[in-house]
């Protein structure tokens, strides 16, 4: 059934307490103090569990808390120089789950310098060769199964923009992202440890472990940079001043588009940072030569948006390890409204749909409800990208009716909460779906 502006107009009327008050919707805005106490209750029980197991891992090593601590001091010096919000919304996520506050800052960016090596995929295409123009990003984070969730973050503070993230749970970091600039990113293993992937070479380094490590960083971009060319400056500082650890790794591969449809590359470890703009018809972070990257490349017809996003669930680059899945597509003219994330835990499973201008997220992607029905489902790849049709269908639908409906003038709260309702209805199809696959 067609929606109309009239519509539009009366959802607008609606009170935000409403929706707040949904189970269905979770909104994670405000203050520092704010969005960590919610994000500590919402996962009280996860956060405490993973601080006791990170203890007993550094027991075994013969590190104490106090040694924890000590060897996060310099994390801790950088995070209230460039970002001291993050040590306060920490310190509120400590509090609410019920955790020592003091090592829960440590373990922000220490816990992932004993991370496991696993290599993740990112591709792109170039604008002018997909249908409409469309600029399109995705990738697939391989890593240990952990709990995948989606949060959406709107900070209260001044020149803190609005992004979507996906992430483990506990310290809000971005594996993947995008914000409301309409700048995408993702960052995972060095170029030099990839197979079949990039050209860039880094002049060696020795390894340095104190410090940001790459998922902090890429929040770090996700609340200032506009563009690739902001996100690569952000990263030539970082490396400059010495702010990147990098731990054993000593490195970093990162991809960026934004708005303007650039294809950005970059590599970093403790001293250098190397970068290349991809104008190529697509452009994949690994497995360069395979099934997946050959599909796209030989795409007679312009790339749209089923064909770039199903073959993110091709078996040659979707594993048993590929935990979580981004699809993006960036607005170039409304990013901070019409952007859309396509939000899939894990990889394989359908996606949720997730606009930037919406106020509220799903609750099943910001709980980890989504990556535990997603789980258990079986790969149906087929079914799923008929499905993720129907609702992008109805997606570009929406879109013309709010372009119309932003050029009649009408009230931006209009526009925020007919995505809200939109977003909401699609998660309780899905989680459905989810619930009822064989």
């Amino acid at each position: 059934m067609m929606r109309s502006f009239g519509v539009l107009t009366l959802v607008a009327m609606m009170s935000a307490v409403a929706i707040a008050g949904d189970t269905g919707m979770i909104r994670l805005a405000g203050t520092p103090e704010q969005i960590g106490t919610q994000w500590g209750q919402l996962h009280r029980e996860t956060i405490a569990r993973d601080v006791e197991a990170s203890l007993k891992k550094a027991a075994k090593a013969n590190v104490t808390r106090e040694m924890i601590i000590e060897r996060s001091a310099r994390f801790l010096e950088i995070a209230l120089e460039i970002a001291p919000h993050w040590v306060e919304e920490a310190r509120a996520t400590a509090r609410a789950a019920g955790v020592d506050e003091e090592l829960y800052v440590a373990l922000i960016d220490g816990e992932s310098r004993s991370r496991y090596l696993h290599e993740c995929t990112s591709y792109a295409v170039s604008r002018d060769q997909t249908r409409d123009g469309l600029i399109l990003f995705h990738k697939n984070r391989d890593n240990t199964d952990r709990p995948q969730v989606a949060p959406m973050l709107e900070s209260s503070l001044e020149g803190i923009h609005k992004f979507i993230a996906v992430s483990n749970v506990g310290p809000l970091r971005c594996s993947m992202m995008v914000n409301e600039k309409g700048l995408a990113g993702s960052g995972d293993y060095p170029a030099d440890r990839k197979k079949d992937s990039s050209t860039l070479k880094l002049p060696p380094a020795d390894p340095q472990y104190r410090g940001l490590m790459a998922g902090t960083i890429l929040r770090h971009i996700a609340e200032r940079a506009s563009s690739c060319a902001e996100a690569l400056a952000i990263l030539e500082d970082f490396v400059a001043k010495g702010y990147y650890a990098g731990g054993d790794v000593n490195g970093s591969h990162w991809l960026f588009v934004d708005r303007t449809g650039a294809i950005l590359e970059v590599c970093n470890n403790s001293r250098h940072i190397v970068s290349k703009t991809h104008t190529q018809k697509a452009y994949f972070s690994r497995l360069n030569n395979s099934a997946a990257a050959r599909k796209l490349r030989e795409a007679k017809e312009p790339i749209d948006f089923s064909t770039f996003h199903n073959i993110s669930r091709d078996p040659s680059i979707c594993f048993r390890t590929s935990i979580s899945g981004m699809t993006v597509e960036i607005d170039p003219d409304h990013p901070e409204l019409l952007t859309c994330a396509w939000i899939a835990l894990p990889a394989r499973t359908v996606a949720f749909p997730v606009l930037m201008g919406q106020s509220h997220i799903p609750a099943c992607l910001a709980d980890g409800m989504a990556n535990q029905l997603g789980k258990k489902g079986p790969a149906q790849a087929d079914h799923w990208a008929a499905v993720e049709r129907s609702i992008h269908a109805d997606k570009e639908a929406l879109k013309v009716e709010l372009a119309a409906s932003i050029e009649a003038g009408n009230p931006h709260t209009a526009h925020v909460e007919a995505l809200n309702q939109w977003s909401q209805q699609q998660a309780q199809k899905l989680v459905q779906e989810l619930a009822s696959a064989p």
